[in-house]
């Protein structure tokens, strides 16, 4: 068996040799993000465990859990699918593709029960646009008894995210995404809701009292290339907001699922 470093320098080595410039530039960008849930899935995780990865992307997540011993199945959306060297490297290293279209029906696992013994939901989060009610029910019904839930998302409350807020108030810009970032920007990649650390846990706890909710705060990102001004500050402003705990950069949560108890909410009606 892989230790960790081993089966992420396989993955490397798999996304050097591709050289798909996307595929080698989110590689490259997320690594020690996949080092860090490799380290907390393996810490809580048997090995041997089944694994769904929804938005699996180039499959980095999906292959190295697989080289550590797990049974992973990988979900995205056709258009991630039906890339050749993604299907090649899903038969190579045995990972099963579902194609989803719809996260809030996956209707594609709809006659699946009781299945994984964790579900992998890396960097999807905060992509949400749907009601996600109906997701979450699907997703409990999918997920064993105590089963778990891995989430890394985006912590809004960095001290970047609080002076740039604070600057597009003050010059009377607005709020929320960047007006500029929605048009180069495929559908799948815009950040539409970052959550703070206590807004995940209240997230949870509207849903169903059987989510029990651990979250880490961490940093992992490069720094940009400092070739502006705008990109020194950013840089700054981030590695004074990552050395103090509350303000990382990105959040773990780990949920446990208490399958026993019932959600507290239900799909709204039009």
């Amino acid at each position: 068996m892989k230790t960790i470093e081993e089966a992420l320098k396989e993955v490397e080595r798999i996304v050097q040799e591709n050289n798909h410039s996307n595929d080698l530039v989110y590689f490259q960008y997320h690594r020690e993000r996949f080092r860090k849930m490799a380290e907390t899935v393996c810490a809580k995780l048997p090995k041997g465990s089944a694994v769904l990865d929804i938005g699996s992307h180039y499959l980095h997540s999906s292959i190295l859990l697989s080289l550590l011993g797990y049974r992973v199945d990988c979900m995205d959306v056709t258009e991630f699918c039906s890339l050749p060297f993604i299907k090649e490297r899903a038969a190579v290293y045995d990972l099963k593709q579902i194609e989803e279209n719809n996260l809030e029906k996956l209707s594609s696992l709809s006659e699946v029960q009781d299945q994984y013994d964790l579900i992998l939901f890396a960097e999807i989060f905060e992509h949400i646009t749907f009601n996600p009610i109906g997701f979450w029910q699907r997703i409990h019904s999918l997920i064993k008894q105590n089963g778990n839930i891995y989430i890394s998302t985006p912590n809004s409350l960095t001290i970047y995210a609080i002076i740039k807020t604070l600057y597009k108030v003050i010059t009377l810009k607005g709020i929320g995404l960047d007006v500029s970032a929605i048009f180069p920007t495929v559908t799948y990649g815009h950040h539409w809701k970052e959550y703070s650390a206590s807004e995940i846990k209240t997230y949870f706890n509207i849903l169903n009292n059987g989510f029990q909710v651990s979250i880490t705060k961490f940093n992992y990102k490069p720094k940009e290339s400092t070739g502006t001004l705008k990109s020194s500050i950013r840089n700054g402003l981030l590695q004074l907001g990552n050395s103090i705990p509350y303000f990382r950069e990105a959040l773990e949560v780990w949920v446990t699922v208490d399958k026993s108890q019932p959600f507290k909410v239900n799909i709204p009606q039009y």
